[in-house]
């Protein structure tokens, strides 16, 4: 399976574990929760209840179906109770481990406000051997927070174990789509977000189009512009569903797409005080959607706190199609994608710098690199007066032959090689950080270097340079 070798290593230890029954796996439409899970099963005994949302009789109908306890042709008044459900269950585990999967586990706990503790009472007593490994999948941060594992949530005794799934990086969407230009599949990348769902999508449109212009743009109008953000797992939706008033929120991830991303300049951006804009923040990033960071040399240090986006799909939705929106809902689409190829590079820029993060972390991984990487994002020095900020595109931390060392980069995507001014940009730039730890420059390019960096390069040890084509390797 792409992408999921550590998740598929959790499972099995939680499998073969004698002190851990419950397990809460939640993450993002179309981030591949169903697939993850078949794939972990299907060498073993389990039950995979896929739940609906409906009443309490068809809930026990469909449920006792699976198991074989009633048959198709019956209705829902030969439906068996919860007991004999699960008694079933119980039975199978006399014959071994029995993985027990709630998909949609939401729907089952809102059918009937026993439901969960008649399952909860079962993993207490009879099914308290660990011949019943319980997984409890969900969507929605919040609605899986208040069922499985919050203050007061009936699974809290079991101390469940959490897996929350990711996208995937720019390998594993490269690999999963098939795509093998380079530039073409990162452009992709920086559609689908890595989200499994939406690189398959894409694999199917980029094999039957003309062209990869062609592709690149029906896979947008597919996502992003079929029935007004089609795509279930998008902020908007996960908004709808999880808040009651959005408004703000949707002004909030609109002016961090944009720039704005501290949180005076949001305060702005809002019309609200900073104490105002921050519990909003707060909730954005219980849902995923936001993230903050410090300089990697003042973690500490809030006045520097800066919040980004998450997902590349939010971010291309509000930077990209909010701003043409009117022109979305007319179904202009010819406007929308002139708009789009105006300002790719500028959008392909922060996935750029998102992909040399991703291959900075496998190079450490593998340790192929003259360093070794303890911790990794940005440094910024604010203006105060001007209101803006000068920094890196990436910066780490780390060690090189037992001494402390910083790693500086700066990712190019234009359609120009990387010069000697740009070498000497990032080099002044870093006098800036005051400390004398050894120093290594990087700099990533979509578009190559100018001969005269590429001798400087190979004369001076710690100015490396890493072209987008060489970042992969066959």
């Amino acid at each position: 399976m792409i992408g999921r070798v550590e998740e598929l290593k959790a499972l099995e230890t939680f499998y073969k574990s004698e002190e851990s029954n419950v397990m809460v796996v939640y993450g993002r439409r179309g981030i591949g929760k169903t697939t993850l899970l078949r794939n972990f099963t299907e060498d073993k005994q389990v039950v995979f209840f896929t739940l609906y949302s409906t009443t309490e009789r068809q809930q026990r109908t469909l449920m006792a179906r699976k198991l074989g306890l009633i048959e198709d042709g019956q209705g829902e008044e030969s439906a068996p109770d919860l007991e004999a459900i699960f008694e079933r269950i119980a039975e199978m585990s006399t014959e071994g481990i029995v993985v027990l999967v709630m998909d949609q586990y939401p729907n089952y706990a809102k059918t009937d406000e026993d439901f969960p503790r008649k399952l909860h009472d079962y993993m207490a007593t009879k099914w308290n051997k660990g011949r019943v490994k319980l997984i409890l999948c969900g969507d929605s941060y919040l609605h899986m927070e208040k069922l499985a594992w919050g203050k007061k949530a009936i699974w809290r005794d079991f101390m469940p174990q959490k897996m929350e799934l990711a996208p995937l990086d720019y390998y594993d969407t490269r690999e999963l789509c098939g795509l093998t230009d380079v530039i073409e599949c990162a452009r992709l990348y920086g559609i689908t977000g890595g989200i499994p769902a939406l690189v398959e999508k894409a694999s199917a449109i980029y094999e039957h189009a003309e062209s990869k212009e062609d592709a690149e743009w029906e896979l947008i109008r597919q996502i992003y512009l079929t029935g007004d953000f089609s795509y279930r797992g998008s902020a908007e939706n996960i908004l709808e569903t999880e808040l009651r008033e959005k408004t703000y929120y949707d002004r909030l991830l609109y002016a961090l797409a944009n720039g704005n991303n501290r949180v005076n300049q949001l305060s702005v951006e809002l019309g609200k005080p900073k104490d105002v804009v921050v519990p909003y923040l707060n909730t954005l990033m219980s849902l995923g959607l936001v993230t903050k960071e410090n300089p990697v040399t003042e973690p500490t240090n809030r006045r520097k706190t800066r919040y980004s986006i998450v997902s590349e799909t939010d971010r291309l939705w509000y930077q990209i199609l909010v701003p043409q929106i009117l022109s979305v809902y007319d179904k202009d689409y010819e406007r929308v994608k002139a708009y789009w190829e105006a300002q790719r590079d500028v959008y392909m820029k922060d996935v750029f710098i998102r992909i040399c993060k991703e291959y900075l972390i496998r190079s450490d991984r593998d340790k192929a690199l003259p360093f070794s990487i303890k911790s990794m994002g940005n440094w910024w020095e604010n203006d105060e007066e001007n209101g803006t900020s000068e920094d890196f595109d990436l910066m780490a931390s780390g060690e090189t032959e037992g001494k402390d060392a910083y790693i500086f980069g700066r990712c190019f995507w234009g359609d120009d090689a990387v010069n000697m001014a740009d070498v000497k940009g990032l080099i002044d730039l870093t006098r800036k950080v005051h400390d004398k730890s050894a120093t290594f420059y990087l700099f990533f390019s979509r578009n190559g270097f100018e001969e005269n960096v590429k001798t400087v390069s190979q004369t001076i040890r710690n100015i490396m340079l890493i072209d987008l084509k060489d970042m992969i390797k066959e």
